[in-house]
């Protein structure tokens, strides 16, 4: 078994980002998931977009419906800020 790989998140860009390639992979469009999570299509294209921000819980059922979780880690730090 292979650990998925993480797709650090720190800002709503990264969120918006990381959202679109996990439905983009999956083959689901902004529509089937929005119908899949009771989410508007338009409300998934400005997350994706990093233009807003939703709650902790509408983020979480759109990465269910996908396939994926949200977890934390401790953040390593970047070299070149050394």
């Amino acid at each position: 078994m292979t650990k998925a790989s993480a797709d650090p998140i720190r800002s709503l860009r990264q969120a918006g980002a990381v959202l679109k390639a996990r439905r983009a992979s999956r083959k689901i469009s902004q529509k089937q998931l929005g119908e899949m999570t009771g989410t508007a299509q338009s409300t998934i294209s400005d997350i994706e977009n990093g233009v807003v921000s939703v709650s902790l819980d509408v983020y979480l059922r759109l990465l269910e419906a996908l396939g994926a979780e949200l977890s934390a880690t401790d953040r390593i730090a970047d070299p070149v800020q050394r």
